[in-house]
């Protein structure tokens, strides 16, 4: 072996370890290479054998191989798992361990985009070279592969493999008839493996594979899982529970042990090396501590102050046409029409310019010469000259473009109240009918607060004795005026709800744009885009009252800052009568409605503008 080639691979042994061992937050954890195919459900450091040309497909396989072993360790309890498995049936118990793994993947999925990529690659790898299909018996239906896909894709809303689409295809409409409930419901319990567990035993129930649990103690733990609870904190420590276990299984296949026994620090690694695949990793390995969730409100947040809530008893989210009947939203839109009345032509041509600019960008192409589709009008002077010659049909094909779900997120609090919040509301009004028009779907969104000055949180704090750093301290209120999948027409008098008395009160800026994040990463579109509309910064007496005076802008800032750095979901903001460009990294500032159409023209070229997109995104 050339000295070069095998110091470059002990070299990404070496940060594959390391990596290993930051994720799963084991800092004495031993890895060694080996089998080629690694038992995730095993207590061992073994990863697959590297070649020594150190191929694309052996880092994409290694890689990914390393993040799922390593998530394992962290988010897998294996009291828990043991617990709820179904004994006795091979093919229920297969299904149980890929949901399981299928669990742990996604939370690191989420949490890391690099993790998330590492693990793409090697499912496609392993797909590719392992394709799935049906055995001679017909009624041998790969359930645990596929049930591991389908469970990823609502998880993490990536689509399976390619190859793999025919397969999932054939089955999915089966599947999800008999247990889509319960196969939704997976998400709401991802980080906690014990409620999850009960859900996936419905799930492997609703396909007749094992009867559900039935377990003695169902509400309650094994003792040896004290911190179950807490397994997915990943600023808390972690217990050391099974770690001896793991070392002891290790000891197999020690042929590599030395790969885990090098003294060199990460940073010498990295300035040996030229190839970013190391860089990337050792990258990975520095970021992993300072990870969060950011829709986890009891982890400390990494850009800013600990955030906490008093009480999350009286918040809601309610639909516009819940908050008053369909009478008095028909009044208030027609207010709302009144105001704008001297702006319907601007508004239809801004729409109608809008749409040409969109549909500009949606490149359409077609196969040709197929047995079925559109009739292919140019093609049918070869029948006449040839009677004996086939029709011709075409079919256009998808364009990425489509692919694409726009959140309008509206500020609505008392700062906004008489014309901001009329610019607002004709805001949504053009975006959403011209985005629409060209096949992108809306989702309108509004936040507030249910009273002033605390609200019932407040009352309860004050009957509590008053504890000192309550958090946030008020009501929230989170209203729908449209979802994604309603037509415009139907949802429109909705918007006229923002000129109602009393609707608008305080604003919480920095969880109402985790709610609106959270409602886009539950989508199955490709692209997701939250948009923002506001007046600045976010304010709360109550809450600022017994907190530091810029706790609410620094959780905000902190939320903007994970959303624009890590999340799939691009952010960008429009500013009504207000400077939000310190806040966001794509704003810009509306002064007047006059201003409005160049304004939302400029943000919207710049939003589905290819070159735009990828100097973003640089």
């Amino acid at each position: 072996m050339p000295k070069k080639a095998a110091h470059r691979l002990d070299q990404f042994k070496h940060a594959v370890s390391a990596t290993v061992r930051a994720i799963a937050e084991k800092p004495e954890l031993e890895v060694s290479y080996g089998a080629e195919d690694s038992d995730m459900s095993a207590a061992s450091g073994r990863l697959p054998l590297l070649s020594v040309d150190l191929t694309a497909a052996d880092v994409a396989n290694v890689r990914g191989a390393a993040d799922a072993y390593a998530l394992r360790l962290r988010y897998h309890n294996a009291a828990l798992h043991e617990k709820y498995v179904p004994i006795g049936n091979p093919e229920a118990e297969g299904v149980f361990e890929a949901i399981e793994q299928a669990r742990v993947e996604a939370i690191g999925a989420t949490k890391m985009p690099g993790v998330a990529r590492n693990l793409a690659a090697t499912l496609e790898g392993h797909y590719t070279k392992n394709r799935l299909s049906l055995s001679a018996n017909a009624e041998e239906v790969p359930y645990g592969d596929i049930l591991k896909l389908l469970v990823r894709e609502r998880l993490t809303h990536a689509h399976p493999p390619e190859v793999t689409n025919e397969i999932v295809n054939q089955f999915r409409t089966a599947i999800e008839a008999k247990a889509a409930e319960h196969l939704d419901a997976l998400c709401d319990s991802m980080g906690d493996q014990e409620a999850f567990s009960r859900i996936s035993r419905k799930i492997i129930s609703d396909l007749d594979l094992a009867e559900d649990f039935e377990g003695e103690d169902k509400n309650k733990a094994p003792n040896s899982d004290d911190n179950a609870d807490d397994q997915d904190l990943p600023d808390e420590d972690s217990s050391d529970d099974g770690e001896g276990e793991d070392n002891d299984s290790q000891e197999e296949g020690e042929q590599d042990a030395d790969d885990s026994d090098g003294s060199s620090d990460s940073s010498d690694m990295a300035s040996e090396l030229s190839e970013d695949m190391i860089d990337d990793m050792m990258a990975e390995e520095a970021m992993t501590k300072a990870l969060f969730n950011p829709n986890d409100l009891t982890t400390d947040q990494a850009q800013g102050p600990r955030y906490s809530v008093y009480s999350t008893e009286y918040d809601e989210t309610i639909a516009a046409e819940d908050l008053c009947d369909a009478d008095e939203l028909s009044f208030l839109r027609r207010n709302l029409d009144q105001q704008l009345s001297g702006l319907h032509g601007v508004i239809s041509k801004l729409a109608n310019r809008l749409q040409r600019m969109l549909m500009a960008q949606q490149r359409r192409s077609w196969d040709f010469d197929l047995e079925e589709g559109i009739l292919d009008t140019s093609r049918l002077t070869r029948v006449v000259t040839n009677p004996l010659h086939a029709l011709s049909f075409k079919v256009e094909n998808d364009t990425e473009f489509k692919d694409t779900v726009v959140t309008l997120l509206i500020d609505n609090s008392g700062s906004m109240r008489g014309r901001p919040i009329t610019i607002a509301a004709m805001c949504a009004d053009i975006l959403a009918r011209t985005l629409e028009r060209c096949g992108v779907k809306v989702e309108i969104l509004g936040f507030t607060t249910k009273a002033w000055k605390g609200g019932k949180s407040r009352q309860e704090w004050l009957e509590n004795g008053k504890p000192q750093k309550p958090g946030r301290l008020n009501d929230l209120r989170h209203i729908i005026y449209k979802t994604a999948d309603s037509p415009w027409r139907r949802t429109r008098n909705n918007l006229g709800l923002m000129l109602r008395e009393g609707l608008l009160k305080e604003n919480i800026d920095g969880e109402s744009l985790l709610w609106a994040h959270s409602r886009l990463m539950n989508r199955t579109e490709e692209r997701r885009i939250l948009m923002v509309i506001s007046d600045g910064a976010p304010v709360d007496d109550s809450t600022l009252s017994t907190n530091s005076a810029n706790y609410l802008e620094d959780h905000l800032r902190s939320m903007i800052d994970w959303i624009e750095k890590r999340s799939p979901v691009e952010l960008l903001a429009i500013g009504i009568g207000h400077d939000v460009t310190r806040y966001y990294q794509n704003a810009i500032t509306v002064m007047d409605a006059d201003q409005l159409g160049g304004a939302i023209t400029e943000q919207l070229t710049g939003l589905f503008d290819d070159k735009t997109r990828k100097r973003r995104l640089n």
